[in-house]
């Protein structure tokens, strides 16, 4: 895959996150309608940046922008 659609992913993964809503990895590939490969790949991206939040709950892992839970990155 291509570095620019890694970004491109990035974007809609970010979008899908912007109002704090966390999801769960699963339920973010259905929402942004990316493959589960495609959706962690931008993932990594963004966790690279420091953008996301990760969060496992009941062994699941969930991610947000972390607005919600009030958490900041630095």
């Amino acid at each position: 895959m291509e570095i620019e659609k890694i970004g491109e992913n990035a974007g809609k993964v970010w979008h899908a996150l912007h109002d704090g809503k966390e999801f769960s990895i699963p339920e973010l590939s259905r929402t942004i309608d990316l493959s589960h490969e495609d959706t962690t790949l931008a993932i990594g991206w963004l966790a690279r940046e420091n953008k996301i939040y990760f969060q496992r709950k009941n062994g699941q892992i969930f991610v947000s922008n972390g607005n919600q839970q009030g958490l900041y990155f630095g």
